[in-house]
């Protein structure tokens, strides 16, 4: 964890974001007990996870796939630059059909919140992956989500939430049984950033305008996103994950 915090912190400190910096907690204490061959991130942006992905799983292929040309180009002139040889980007439309049986690891983190009708994703993610291929989801759960500061100092969030935000959100009951009916075995399911990831993310958007302030909170703010990865988080929390098997 500290040598994750110290990457982040003294690389990124300028434009970090808490909130990815907790979902690379919670991927990584993943990716530390997992092999894979072939790996595909569905709805990769700017490749954070990916890039992650790759250096965590390094005798793996991993593919990048975004509708964004812009963050498929951005993805590219990082892999060159970098030399990174075990992964590669596409410009692709996740809702389009995935090759089927391809993939022993499938990832989407931060992403079907975009996609209106995501549920075709969800079917093309079980369709891609090989049997007993490994599905990781990340994604909010705002509907169910309690602001532990007074939700007016939100607003700009709130407006950006709504016009980006526009798929389906699910909490654990509703997204466990819409996987177990395509044909997916739940192996962990739990919520994410209850209070000590509210906590930090949330002091994170409210520090958005005053970088001094930001900065100076930061490693309190990275120590209290780590905390959330060690308790279980109930309802009222922000987000979701799940890793299921096909």
């Amino acid at each position: 964890m500290l040598s994750l915090f110290k990457q982040i912190f003294y690389r990124y400190i300028s434009s970090a974001h808490v909130s990815a910096y907790i979902r690379l907690l919670y991927f990584r204490k993943y990716l530390k007990k997992a092999e894979f061959d072939e790996a595909l991130d569905a709805g990769c942006g700017s490749g954070l996870f990916t890039f992650f992905a790759a250096k965590h799983l390094p005798r793996a292929r991993i593919t990048g796939y975004d509708i964004s040309q812009a963050d498929i180009d951005g993805c590219v002139k990082k892999v060159i630059s970098d030399k990174i040889n075990n992964v590669f980007f596409f410009q692709s439309d996740i809702r389009m059909p995935l090759q089927r049986e391809r993939y022993d690891f499938i990832f989407s983190i931060d992403v079907l919140e975009h996609i209106q009708d995501n549920f075709k994703v969800l079917e093309n993610v079980y369709q891609g992956l090989k049997s007993s291929g490994i599905f990781y989801l990340a994604m909010p759960y705002e509907p169910g989500h309690n602001f532990l500061f007074p939700k007016k100092l939100f607003g700009d969030y709130i407006a950006w939430a709504e016009k980006e935000h526009i798929g389906e959100q699910y909490d654990l009951e509703t997204v466990s049984e819409i996987l177990r009916k395509l044909g997916f075995k739940i192996e962990d399911i739990c919520y994410t950033f209850g209070f000590w990831g509210k906590l930090a993310w949330e002091l994170d958007v409210l520090t958005e305008k005053n970088l001094f302030l930001k900065h100076l909170l930061q490693p309190l703010l990275f120590i209290w996103g780590y905390l959330d990865t060690l308790w279980k988080n109930g309802p009222g929390s922000y987000a979701i994950k799940v890793i299921a098997r096909k």
